[in-house]
């Protein structure tokens, strides 16, 4: 069930977000899994707890002659909570969605000062030092600096911008453009710094692809910031001195190197860290969505036997890896293409 927690809420997001949640802007569908409830509400900050009046007090008798209304046979009890302490961070809780396993369960929120509006899971991250915990019914337990705070819903409506940028990821099969005629930017986040805002347009699918496999891969335990490279310009097209990059569905990315402190360095044994270069490699190809990673042979040859080592099969390996056919091989996702010694380029699928 979706419950709207304020008619003000603007028409477009609430529209948007029900049908991301598989119900109609009016509150009166059902989800998709029976299973699973959802909220959409508007606003930061803990809703108010009912207050009882003591008795004798004014308002705690009903006028003389007057009765209750009796509540409909199909009314729901919501017993609202104050959540404390809640949390400061410039955030809005616009809607959370619960699952049979808590840790599916999504959050859709408003970041204040970047306007994205994009859902997450227990476990992710939203900005540096903050992580969500948990996520209940119109509730969101946050760790803020190794402090946990709350974020609720409650009745005063969100103010939103024009320039909003909102993800619809609630649902895995949600279809997301793949032109870029809507092009997005892609947004600061917590796992990844971004080389040139200017060269940073995708497509909205390209965008949530990218953003989940980042997800995934900061999930382990220190695993350092990933760089993002060149995507594409606004509205695609040439892109000297690309070939690619056209489409909004090529990102070139560094590989993940011993020295934090260097970004886009050439990457050879003993620079190039193989464990967290494959993983995030791994966090990319479990999309399902990659068509080819341009990776030097050389660096090939590293990630392979790192593979191995790790108790990968050749077996296993084979339709991943170009290497060790040779470098005009066709075969592999991951195949050599001069000039990625610095780093990697991805190509997403176009659906």
């Amino acid at each position: 069930m979706v419950r709207l927690f304020h008619a003000a809420l603007v028409a477009p997001l609430v529209g948007a977000i029900a049908v991301a949640l598989g119900c109609d802007s009016e509150g009166d569908g059902e989800p998709a899994e029976a299973a699973d409830r959802a909220v959409v509400g508007t606003r930061l900050g803990p809703r108010a707890e009912p207050v009882e009046a003591e008795p004798g007090a004014p308002g705690s008798e009903p006028h003389a002659g007057a009765s209750a209304p009796e509540p409909p046979e199909d009314a729901t009890t919501i017993v609202l909570r104050r959540p404390w302490p809640p949390t400061t961070l410039p955030l809005a809780l616009l809607a959370t969605m619960g699952a049979k396993d808590p840790a599916s369960s999504r959050a859709t929120l408003r970041d204040e000062d970047s306007g994205v509006i994009a859902s997450y899971r227990p476990g992710d991250r939203i900005r540096e030092g903050v992580e969500v915990l948990s996520i209940e019914d119109g509730l969101v337990e946050l760790s803020n600096a190794g402090e946990v705070e709350y974020l609720s819903i409650s009745e005063i409506p969100v103010e939103l911008s024009a320039n909003d940028v909102f993800y619809p990821d609630l649902v895995a099969d949600l279809q997301l453009s793949g032109s870029m005629e809507d092009g997005t930017l892609l947004p600061p986040g917590p796992e990844y710094t971004i080389k040139s805002e200017t060269y940073a347009w995708a497509t909205p699918r390209t965008i949530a692809l990218l953003r989940d496999a980042i997800h995934e891969y900061a999930k382990g335990r220190s695993m350092p910031t990933v760089h993002i490279g060149d995507i594409s310009r606004r509205g695609g097209g040439p892109f000297a001195p690309h070939i690619s990059h056209r489409e909004g569905r090529d990102v070139d990315i560094a590989y993940v190197l011993h020295d934090r402190r260097k970004r886009f360095a050439v990457a050879t044994a003993g620079i190039l860290d193989e464990a967290r270069t494959w993983a995030l490699l791994q966090a990319l190809l479990d999309t399902h969505a990659v068509t080819y990673v341009f990776v030097d042979y050389e660096v090939q040859r590293l990630l392979y036997e790192h593979a191995l080592a790790e108790g990968m099969s050749p077996e296993q390996l084979e339709p991943l890896f170009q290497y060790p056919y040779g470098r005009r091989a066709a075969q592999g996702i991951i195949r050599h293409w001069k000039g990625h010694r610095d780093h990697f380029h991805v190509r997403f699928s176009a659906s």
